[in-house]
């Protein structure tokens, strides 16, 4: 292939003089004019223009960038006087007093010169900006904080701002007038939608914790929510680990209170080692474990499903994983009905999650081969992270053949990447480049997504010859689009190692390769499958 015809933002720089970024803000000012080739690029005229006029294009936008918020509100205080925070020049730059002119590892680059040499009207901005963010910080409070005030958790308080229509301001800080009309509010609606932990609803009850315990365990009273809590567990020797703390309404606390069936001075006045009256109500009820496995069972014979159970001590949750059948059913939301449903189940719901690492691994493969849902492709190069030299793509849920190419590099293979794949520079000196397959390659991908074995090679590759010839990846740009089945591999083994896929590397063979260990993951493993499962399949 030829040299492309015109220049792009790169070579238009190098051929004025000028730097990438002086090209990118020409273009946003004016002063560099948009391209006038249909391919997007500059004509030779328009560079000769450019070129002509770098000096006047410097001139005006300077030899520098910019600065991050940090350094401009630094400079900014030196030239005003004024105390600044850099999310005052965000602030300034949303009134449109200075220019945003660029980015730099994901920070906005603000304009130099008019961080150096700030204006009147900019200087008189600043203060008013500042008296702003003083006075609000003034008349605002933390959520922490906000929550303290009206006696509840961060979550209680978050839910009643939100019924009352409250929203946070800036710095997600919330206005005190508001906290103080919700602190004042005393009616019953709103009391008994407070949210309370064990310990903390057992005080509210006026019982001991076991008693508390018997409650829920009888099925009197549900968690409507949850929160994470870090807690040490052990004694000398012990480990940090997180657990999902339930939180009980106040409304529910209070219905308890009223069962006739129950003596609650006797209960309130317990002593130490005495037996609750209310053990006999739980006598019957189902141990969370039980219930888990009874749940479980329930699913491989009224179902039919492969499904498995383990108990996560550091999390002190139940995880329940199955296999779905060949349509991808029954999905998490069907198990979740399936667990709401079940009598026994239920009030443990809070402390039962629905999928580990390797139950995900098989429903997202059991996702990945329905129809339309992925292409798995698969690149050979001319050299370790270089250019592509051959690409396949083959279809998920079919198995189809949808792309299968060499490609011309336009450099030579090294020897190392010869001895691995085979492909000699007289194989692609007759084969289409890049550019010309790149089209082929993003329709069979077009909304479906993108699976590689070795994922981050692939799209990395794919992507560094779009940037080398200039050439838009599309969605092939965009990581979210891409997974890797390699890395799903090594979960579903239960491995930390990364396992290679073998084969003859070339493309097709690898992808087909691939496709075939995907198939396998879409079925539990043997080392979690149950006994009686493997010899229902057998």
């Amino acid at each position: 292939m030829g040299k492309q015809k015109g220049f792009g933002p790169v070579q238009l720089a190098d051929h004025a003089g000028l730097c990438r970024w002086q090209v990118d803000r020409g273009l946003v000012k004016g002063l560099v004019p948009r391209p006038a080739l249909e391919s997007g690029r500059w004509s030779d005229e328009q560079a000769d223009d450019v070129a002509a006029r770098s000096g006047e294009i410097r001139e005006v936008l300077g030899d520098r960038q910019g600065f991050g918020a940090t350094r401009t509100a630094e400079l900014l205080q030196e030239a005003t006087g004024v105390e600044l925070w850099s999310c005052d020049v965000e602030q300034l730059a949303a009134r449109g007093l200075i220019d945003e002119t660029g980015e730099w590892k994901d920070h906005t680059l603000y304009d130099p010169r008019v961080a150096a040499e700030p204006s009147a009207e900019v200087a008189e901005a600043l203060r008013e900006i500042v008296e702003q963010r003083v006075a609000w910080y003034a008349s605002s409070a933390t959520r922490e904080a906000a929550a303290g005030r009206c006696g509840w958790t961060e979550l209680e308080f978050e839910n009643r701002a939100r019924e009352a229509g409250m929203k946070p301001g800036q710095f997600g800080r919330w206005a005190l007038e508001g906290i103080e009309r919700l602190a004042g509010v005393e009616e019953p609606d709103v009391a008994g939608a407070r949210m309370l932990g064990p310990d903390e609803a057992a005080d509210y009850m006026g019982v001991r914790r076991r008693e508390f315990d018997y409650c829920v365990e009888a099925g009197w009273l549900t968690a409507v929510s949850q929160i994470r809590r870090t807690v040490w567990s052990g004694q000398y020797r012990g480990y940090n680990k997180t657990v999902a703390v339930p939180l009980y309404r106040a409304a529910d606390l209070d219905a308890v209170l009223r069962i006739e069936d129950v003596d609650w001075d006797t209960v309130r006045t317990l002593k130490p080692r005495q037996v609750s009256p209310l053990r006999k109500f739980v006598s019957q009820a189902p141990k969370r474990a039980e219930a888990v496995r009874a749940f479980v069972e329930q699913l491989r014979a009224d179902h039919g499903l492969v499904a498995w159970c383990r108990y996560a001590n550091l999390a002190n949750r139940w995880i329940v994983d199955w296999e779905p059948r060949e349509d991808g059913t029954p999905t998490v939301e069907d198990v979740q009905a399936l667990v709401a449903a079940d009598a026994g189940l239920a009030p443990y719901a809070d402390t039962v999650q629905l999928l580990g690492e390797v139950g995900r691994v098989v429903h997202w493969a059991r996702q990945m081969l329905q129809p339309g849902a992925a292409v798995l492709i698969d690149t050979e190069t001319h050299a370790l992270w270089g250019s592509v030299m051959e690409v396949a793509a083959v279809d998920c849920a079919t198995g189809e053949t949808l792309l299968n190419t060499l490609v011309n590099p336009e450099v030579p293979v090294t020897d190392g990447a010869f001895a691995v794949h085979g492909i000699s520079d007289e194989m692609v000196a007759d084969a289409p480049t890049f550019d010309q397959v790149l089209p082929d390659l993003l329709r069979v991908t077009a909304g479906r997504m993108v699976l590689a074995y070795s994922e981050e090679y692939d799209r990395t590759v794919v992507n560094g010859d779009c940037r080398r010839l200039e050439l838009p990846s599309g969605h092939l740009g965009r990581s979210a689009n891409w997974d890797c089945v390699m890395e799903a591999r090594s979960t579903w083994e239960g491995v930390r190692e990364w396992l290679p896929l073998g084969g003859g590397h070339r493309a097709l063979g690898d992808a087909l390769d691939a496709l075939d260990v995907l198939r396998q993951l879409a079925v539990a493993p043997s080392w979690v499958r149950p006994k009686e499962a493997e010899k229902v399949s057998a």
